[in-house]
Order: structure tokens, then sequence, then C-alpha cells
């Protein structure tokens, strides 16, 4: 029968009388009065008709998303329900046939509504005092599944229910939409077998296949290992099994019940094989097809996870930070709340793609495990970028395992970035702060080779004047003093000298000259962050911040370095590639938003100084990658050099950015007691850490640059802008000492006993521990002074400086 008059109250009230009547001769017999369930069948009947909508809004379908790495692989998955939506050409005919055998074999040719198998079911359900046993078209069954996904997209669990309730009212509602359905599909798509193949194919992408698969091409890669469109007879006759009961038949928990459905489908299948063609495109199943397809095992060695989220994935922390990027206000392309953007991510059947490569990422994460393992009770981090693009490459952590085992080194923090994107409070990252001080004082006009300072081997701050962000101060730290200390060369010196060589009392001298405010705005321009977020300038009357006295982050610093690479333009990390949605459309992503932060000659001025490290002679030079590549960079320690807490290397060629840091886990149980250092820890490797910035964590960034400059493009032959000063006369405000022919080039400096030996092998310098100046991070910046006069400023919580 057709559904050319379907559309009709009269022909829906007119079937309802029929089965009634039908109904009655078989109530009669059992001596229930007649008339009375006519009445009340059409009276339900005509109430629904009545109260309903001509047509249901179908919504689309919710699909998972899933994020690609930059080889095309499956980095994770995230999902309500595990859907992939495929068309009808992506799915085996074998799979349609097999749902249609077991389902609604008179599909393609009936309309709407099967009357016959509405009789054949009303004679069914009379004879056992019911009404919810069978007579349903595949395309009710397809309007069922479409009222179940409204109520659970609504969270309507009542919905829920009457979609599913045995009533008659519920399939007079299926009916009237199924109706609807078919005659406005035909209209749209121009035919009603165009109409049949829609529904088709609609029904197998929103039916439930049971163990949290939904849709076919999700099953058939969880259970199989397949695509849809590779699906046999036997996997297919078992899929198609699996919708009438799904939490009882699937073959991963109920593997005996899964098997018995498969083979009543295919006996099913071999059924109207044998009596009609009545499936286009696939030969006549024979016996001995079904008997083989009966004989076919399930593997499950073949079933595939469904998880969903980051935990699971083989970079979990790379996830979660594309994660908190596809959440954050950068993507409102995603939605305009984090609701709305979650929704999208879990629902959207999104494809988001990042530029990790694999063997990158992985090589960074070997370079850290050579040295830290997961259960030590230190922290590493190693990160990789683009100078010129803001490309994060690669982001590892000693502790790669997501998850709450704390005795097996698992954790929920990115140590790389902050506590806005998922990690920690950040590390104090010593010397590699000096950078923004050189790049403040180059600005000013300060001509590094003709900066010169007598830095004395001790000394003691107290009563010098500083200045912040509105004027001059005098420090008085108490306890003391603030004292410092260099360790490996003291005496006359100028800038690149003192960069080599990290002299501590250098950079407190010219820090002192340019002001601590205006180093802070170059670490801010370049991309410096808190590991809590806020401003840097909060810390302006903090002298020690020229020796790393702040708790940044891993990948800010990676960001700050990379700026002074690509010669004062500034490009925000970039984590995506590219989004696109369900229908293949691109959905705008955030971009690296590269502009000229600071002047690129001073820039240059910077990368200058801080290639003298890792030439012989700095302290960084143990860790140089071999080979032509240009470079420059920065070693650095928090704490002392007897209590060193942290040790940094961050340097750069003109095309990669690296740093790599390890750090006292002061969240571990184990320094309980102890003195929080990394001097003399023993950790798995077997190998006692001496607090070692060069030979360390210089290692680590040696280990992971090595390993990927030769994989870029003509990166040896890549080479630095040549640092021009703009004019060759020192600010008249220079208080330092005059260059003459012995001093300009550090010559006149003098070193202490061992300090020509050890350079190329020892962590930069650290101040002394006892009264080092280092404001805690929770302490609030003293009342401003008047830009004309000098305060006297005593900071609060004084702990260790670092060098």
């Amino acid at each position: 029968m057709s559904a050319r008059g379907g559309g009709s109250k009269i022909y829906s009230l007119a079937m309802f009388v029929i089965v009634s009547a039908i109904c009655g001769l078989f109530v009669a017999g059992m001596a229930i009065p007649y008339a009375a369930v006519v009445t009340s069948t059409l009276k339900t009947a005509s109430d629904n008709l009545q109260n309903v909508p001509a047509d249901l809004t179908v919504p689309q379908q919710s699909q998972g998303s899933k994020i690609l790495l930059a080889d095309g692989t499956t980095l994770a998955t995230f999902f309500d329900q595990n859907r992939q939506y495929v068309t009808l050409d992506q799915i085996s005919p074998m799979m349609q046939k097999a749902q249609m055998a077991i389902e609604d074999h008179r599909f393609l040719t009936n309309g709407a509504i099967d009357l016959q198998g509405v009789l054949r079911a009303a004679l069914g359900n009379v004879a056992h005092g019911g009404v919810s046993a069978g007579g349903s078209t595949l395309t009710q069954q397809y309007i069922k599944q479409v009222r179940i996904q409204i109520a659970m997209d609504n969270n309507d669990q009542q919905a829920i229910a009457e979609a599913q309730s045995p009533t008659l009212g519920r399939k007079v509602l299926e009916m009237r939409y199924a109706v609807a359905l078919e005659r406005n599909l035909a209209k749209q798509l121009g035919s009603q077998e165009a109409a049949k193949k829609a529904i088709l194919e609609r029904y197998l992408n929103i039916a439930y296949y049971g163990d949290g698969a939904y849709g076919v091409q999700a099953a058939a890669r969880h259970y199989f290992g397949v695509d849809a469109k590779d699906l046999d007879l036997a996997q297919s006759a078992m899929l198609a099994g699996l919708v009438q009961s799904p939490s009882e038949t699937d073959p991963v928990n109920h593997p005996e019940a899964a098997i018995a459905r498969r083979n009543v489908v295919l006996d099913t299948m071999l059924k109207w094989d044998s009596e009609d063609v009545w499936f286009e495109g696939l030969p006549q199943l024979t016996q001995q097809e079904v008997d083989a397809a009966k004989a076919t095992p399930f593997d499950a060695s073949k079933v595939t996870s469904n998880n969903s989220g980051c935990t699971a994935s083989k970079y979990p922390f790379i996830c979660q930070y594309a994660v908190n990027v596809l959440l954050s206000d950068q993507m409102k392309s995603l939605g305009t709340d984090q609701d709305a953007r979650k929704n999208a991510l879990y629902r959207g059947g999104l494809t988001i793609k990042t530029d990790i490569d694999p063997q990158t990422q992985d090589t960074a994460q070997t370079s850290i495990g050579k040295i830290i393992a997961p259960t030590d009770p230190v922290v590493s981090v190693a990160v990789m970028t683009d100078p010129k693009t803001g490309l994060i490459k690669a982001m590892a952590q000693s502790k790669p395992v997501m998850g709450s085992n704390n005795a097996a080194g698992e954790t929920y923090y990115n140590y790389a970035v902050g506590t806005d994107l998922g990690g920690g409070t950040g590390f104090q990252a010593g010397s590699t702060f000096k950078a923004f001080v050189a790049a403040a004082a180059i600005d000013q006009g300060f001509i590094p080779e003709k900066t010169i300072y007598n830095a004395p081997t001790t000394k003691n701050w107290d009563g010098q004047t500083f200045k912040d962000c509105q004027g001059n101060f005098t420090l008085s730290s108490g306890s003391g003093g603030w004292t410092v200390s260099n360790t490996w060369k003291s005496g006359t010196m100028n800038m690149i000298t003192a960069m080599a060589q990290s002299v501590n009392n250098y950079w407190v001298q010219l820090e002192q000259q340019v002001g601590i405010c205006s180093a802070i705005k170059m670490a801010e321009a370049t991309g410096m962050q808190l590991g809590t977020g806020g401003s840097l300038e909060d810390y302006q009357r903090i002298p020690s911040f020229t020796l790393g006295a702040l708790n940044v982050t891993p990948l800010s610093m990676a960001q700050a370095y990379a700026t002074f690479a690509n010669r004062g333009v500034r490009c925000d990390p970039i984590i995506l590639a590219s989004v696109t949605n369900s229908q293949g459309a691109n959905v705008a992503v955030p971009q690296a938003n590269c502009k000229q932060v600071i002047d690129p000659v001073t820039a240059d001025g910077v990368t200058q100084t801080l290639q003298a490290v890792l030439n012989p002679g700095g302290t960084g030079y143990a860790s140089r990658v071999q080979g032509s590549y240009d470079q420059a960079g920065k070693t650095g320690t928090a704490g002392s050099t007897d209590t060193e807490s942290a040790v940094w290397f961050n340097a750069y060629t003109p095309d990669l950015e690296g740093v790599a840091m390890i750090s006292v886990d002061n969240g571990n149980d184990y320094w309980s007691n102890r003195s929080q250092t990394l001097t003399g820890l023993r950790v798995a490797s077997g190998r006692v850490l001496q607090g070692n910035s060069t030979t360390e964590s210089g290692g680590i960034w040696n280990s992971m640059m090595s390993a990927e400059l030769p994989r870029i493009p003509n990166s040896a032959n890549s080479r630095f802008q040549a640092y021009v000063p703009k004019s060759n006369t020192m600010p008249s405000n220079y208080n330092g000492l005059q260059a003459t022919s012995g001093s300009s080039g550090g010559s006149s400096a003098t070193s202490t006993s061992t300090a020509s030996a050890r350079a190329a092998y020892q962590p930069d310098d650290g101040a002394t521990p006892a009264g080092a100046a280092v404001a805690a991070v929770n302490q609030p910046v003293a009342v401003a002074p008047d830009a004309t006069s000098s305060a006297t400023v005593k900071p609060a919580g004084m702990t260790a400086a670092n060098g």
C-alpha cells in the first residue's frame, strides 16, 4: 500500500477503525464489550492526531568530534554519543540489506505505514493482551529514535520514557510523523525512492548498536575494527540484530546472545531472498553462504575502545591544551559561551587538526625521559615552537600520563601552561630573566659592548635606589639586607661578557640603571606570563626580577624568547591548524596575531648578547647543538648554587625555539622535612642531579633540538640579523664605566680561580641563600613614590633569590 492518502486524518482514522474492528472480533470471544474497545481506540487515535503538529522537526544527528595530529592519525575523540555520520554510499550494501531484512524488508516498496504489518501486529497484540509488538515500518522506527534523541538533547526524562512507552498513543504519533516525513522528503529530493534512501541512511546513523556505539560507522569500528563500507555478511547480520535489544545482545558483554541474534538475522535474510528479489544490488544469498557466516566466531581482539576525551590519548596534555583553547573565548566561532562550544565539541562532528608531528613530540618526550622519570619528585617540561608562526611543535613533560595515581607519576596538570589552561602555578626561571633587562637597556640606547660595570663578587643592595613605574625608591629588605653574589666571574665587564657568564651583580646594576619597570614591560611585551595570571607590574619593586624571582610558565618563556628570535615580532602560541564542522565547512580558529612588539634592532642586540652564552666560555656552551646553526639563549638557575630548586635552558635558532626545565615538585610528599634542592638528588635513572642548568636542562634542550633542526629545510643556513646600534653614543644617563681598549670586550674582568675551567659546564650564578630578595607571589606592591622623589620600601615575604 502506498502513502498516497496517508497524510489525512481520514486515512489514519479509517485504518484504526479497521484495526479496532479486528481487535473487537477477538475481544468479543473473551466476553469483553466490543463497543467499548472501538470507542476507546477511536477516541485515543483522534485525540492524538489532533493534538500534535503535522511534521516533526528532525534535529541534526549528534556526532563525535576528533582531534588529529599532523600525520592524520587521531589523537582523541569527543562525544556524548559515539557516532560518526556516514552517507549511504559509505555503508556496505550487505549492511543495508541485513538491517531491512530484520526490521522491514518491504521498506523500499511500502508507504510510511505498512497496513499488512499493522494488521498482523494487531492480531498478535490482542492475543497477548497488549499493544506493543511489531507493525512499525523502518520510517516509524526512525521517528521513534528521533523523538528519543530530541528528549535526550533536552534532558527530558519524561519525554524519553514516553518515546519508548508501549502505548497506542505512541504508535499514532509515530505513524503521523512517518507519513509527513516521507511526503516532505519526497518533495525535497524529487522522488519516493530518494526519500526512502535518505531515511535508511539516517536510520543507520541514529540507531544504537550497544556498548556505547551509536550509528553503523561507530559500531563497525568498535566491534570489528573496519569501516561501515567494508562490513561483510556475518558482521552486517550481527550489527543489524543488535538494534532490537542493544544492551542485552552486544557481543562484547553478551557474546552468546549476540551470536544467536546474528543467526536469526541470517536466517531471515535467507528467507526473504528465497521468496523474491527484494533488494537490488546484491545476489540472493545461498544456504552455503549463510552457514559459513554462522560458523564465523566473534573476534573480541578486534574490539576497539570508545573512550571520549583526552585521558586515554597518546599525548593527553597536548590534547587537553587543544580542548581548553576550543572551549575558551578564543573560539567564539564555535559558540557564544562555553556551554555552546562544549556542545559543538561533543555533538557537532568537528574535525580538529593540529600540526603536532608525533616524531617531534616523541623526541621531546624521550629527551626528558633520559634524565627524569614520572615517579621522580621533580617536574621536567620541554617545549618547542616556531618563532615565525607561533606554532607549538612539541610540549612534553616528565609526567606524561593523565590520571590520579600519584604513586605512578600521573597528574592532571599540564606543567607547561598556567592555571587558566589547566596548568600549575609556574616555576622560577632564574637568570633567563636577564634577557629582559638586556632588552630594556638596548632599547634605551645602551650598547652591549660599551655598557661596562664593575661587578663585585658579593654586594648588599639594601639602601640602594631603584626605579619602578612611578619613580625612584630605596630598597630596604631588612633581615640582614639583600646580598647578591657571583659564582663564576667578577670584576669589570661589558654586557656580552656578563650575559655569557651570567654575572648577577652586573645585572642588578644594569637593572638599577634602566629601571625594573622597563624590564618588566619588555617581559610582558614579548609574552612572558605568570603561572597564576595577573600583571607582572605587581612586581615592579622587586629588584630580584633580573634573577628570575617570579613563577612563570614554560610555554610563555618559549614565546618570549621566540620574540627575540623573530626580531621583535611576537606570535601567540597556536595549537589548532584548522577546524571543520560536520558539513566540511571551515570554522575560524585562533591566529598567531604576529605583531612587532619591540624594535627589531633591540631584538637583534638581545640576540647578540645571548649568542655569547652558547659560544666558547659561555655557561651554555656545553649544550650547544653541533653544526653550523646560529644559536642564542640563556641558562637559568632558581635558588643558590648550593640549593638549586630549578634549572632552565632557553635558547633558539632563527627557525626553532626551545625551552627545557627541571624543578623540584613542591607538591610531592618526598620533600616533607627535606631541603627542596635538586643538588644531590638521585633520580630513577640512577643519575645524581647537580642542579646544573647546562648539562641537565641543557641536556634535554640539546637532545630535542639536535633531532628537530635537521628536519627543518635549510635551517643550517639560517642566520641571525647582525646587530647594528642606531647610535654609537651611549645614553646621557649612563653611569657605568667608560669603554677602553682593554675593558670594552671584558678582558680586564677578574674571574674566580675556577671560572675559566668551569664556564662551559657550570650553571649560571646564584645569589646568596640568606636574605635574598624575592617578594612572595601574594604580596601587594607598596605604595608608589612620587616620580621625583626617593622612597624607602621594605618588600615583604623575602625568600631565596634566583640566579
